[in-house]
């Protein structure tokens, strides 16, 4: 059943702001050991000569120590994914978005005060909890207070929030919070780098609370007044809703009861999107290119790897931009496949670049920085949208949960692996194989993966129920 057109959308555009601000805090996690880890384990140079770093910033006695406080990150994020989707379909999306605040607030501001190799390794392993909290509730909520016209547009609002928290963390770590040496060298100040996110979770949780809840939550909770109340708030009036609510009431009608195993054995497709979207992001290469920049720029000519590395932050943030008004124009799948085949094509450029062309720079130059933009044009932010497209109400928290975690143990797997991988088959076959699961991607995306833009939760839901045969993958008024 179509939604009522007119209203506002207002609410839902400032409620998807707010709960963006928890993902600001999730880009800085991720970004954090960008300009502080080199303090923190004294390994810091400045013109390649070693720079005297104050004994109160050095908190590492090995490269050991600081590389593990920068994996932990994973299996903490692993953890809060799993959790972070039962506990908002328990406690609600908004009071699961709230507690993030007072829990994120707590762990950095003992980042800040931590000395000790083991309350660190502590303090960044609830740090990876709350991203993947983050990763699983945020989305969720995004996908659920959005109106059908306006979801694709919002929810890659997550991905923006996402790089602008990474590119914000870089930026006050290498220019702003930062110390001087006996040498006059500027040094990251990473204890105050580290209350910045106490600053956002203090500001998350004052502005969330007068955020309304998941309309679609409280009627599976069976509070239909309150559902009708908080739609009404998210679209502008009562009178704008009608259709939509009785949408929502006639998916909890026809899928009530709790989530079992069964459940999700029923929604194979949906199940099999949400992860095999996720698969294809990790291992599409990207994290590679990241951990071969500073390679491939010197190759390239270019020595400046703090200032090309930050142009390639800025190329993020730019694409990500980019993406949000094509998410409801050009549509996910359109997004998704030209993603796939903008970063086929550097991948074979970088592949060729390394195996016979070391002496073009300008290949590996144009080739790592198409690769970054095609990923951030559509496999960055689309697979986190679809997932909380896809998924069945009744199953996606659960699901969700699922596909969050499964994200994370595979950055997990790409990033310690991409480094053996090299020494195995060295940096063109690196890419040859990333180009492989790329390939493999486009041909499951243009078989498998269906149009979602401009359908409500009911018709998505419909169409992936139906025997594959019968299943448009793109919408007939497309």
């Amino acid at each position: 059943m179509p939604e009522s057109t007119g209203g506002s959308s207002t609410c839902a555009v400032l409620s998807v702001m707010v709960a963006s601000i928890s993902t600001l805090v999730f880009g800085m996690a991720l970004g954090f050991t960008s300009p502080a880890i080199d303090v923190m384990q004294d390994t810091l140079k400045v013109n390649g000569k070693a720079a005297s770093v104050p004994s109160d910033l050095v908190v590492f006695t090995s490269e050991f120590e600081g590389s593990l406080f920068s994996s932990i990150l994973n299996f903490g994020a692993l953890a809060g994914a799993l959790l972070g989707g039962p506990l908002s379909q328990r406690i609600g999306r908004k009071r699961a978005l709230l507690l993030q605040a007072p829990f994120n607030a707590i762990v950095w501001t003992a980042t800040s005060f931590a000395h000790g190799f083991g309350l660190l390794i502590l303090t960044r392993f609830f740090a990876g909890v709350g991203v993947g909290m983050c990763s699983t509730v945020v989305p969720t909520y995004i996908n659920e207070v959005s109106p059908t016209a306006l979801r694709g547009a919002l929810g890659a609002v997550f991905q923006l929030a996402c790089v602008l928290g990474i590119a914000l963390c870089y930026l006050l770590g290498a220019y702003v919070l930062v110390v001087e040496n006996e040498d006059g060298d500027q040094l990251c100040q990473w204890r105050w780098l580290a209350l910045t996110p106490l600053a956002l979770s203090v500001l998350l949780f004052s502005l969330g609370l007068f955020i309304p809840e998941s309309p679609r939550w409280l009627a599976w909770k069976q509070r239909p007044e309150a559902a009708r109340s908080a739609l009404a708030r998210l679209r502008g009036g009562a009178r704008h809703i009608p259709d939509e609510l009785e949408e929502i009431h006639a998916v909890v009608r026809q899928a009530s009861g709790k989530v079992s195993c069964g459940d999700m054995l029923t929604s194979q497709r949906a199940l099999l999107i949400g992860l095999t979207l996720m698969f294809i992001q990790q291992f599409s290469g990207v994290n590679a290119v990241i951990f071969f920049q500073d390679t491939i720029f010197m190759s390239a000519g270019l020595k400046d790897a703090d200032s090309l590395g930050f142009m390639v932050m800025v190329v993020q943030v730019i694409m990500t931009a980019v993406s949000i008004p094509l998410m409801d124009t050009a549509g996910r799948k359109f997004l998704l496949l030209t993603a796939c085949s903008g970063m086929l094509l550097c991948c074979l450029g970088l592949a060729c670049f390394f195996q016979f062309f070391q002496d073009q720079g300008w290949l590996a130059l144009v080739c790592s920085f198409g690769y970054i933009a095609f990923f951030s044009l559509g496999l960055g932010p689309v697979p986190w949208l679809m997932m909380g497209e896809v998924f069945p109400g009744k199953i996606r928290s659960s699901a969700s949960s699922l596909a969050a975690g499964f994200n994370w143990t595979c950055s997990f797997i790409t990033t310690e692996t991409v480094s053996g991988l090299r020494g195995l088959v060295g940096y063109s076959g690196v890419f040859g194989i990333y180009g492989a699961f790329l390939l493999l991607g486009l041909a499951f995306i243009a078989s498998l993966v269906p149009e979602t833009k401009g359908r409500s939760f009911a018709e998505i839901e419909a169409l992936l129920s139906r025997p594959r045969r019968d299943v448009p993958l793109i919408p007939m008024d497309c």
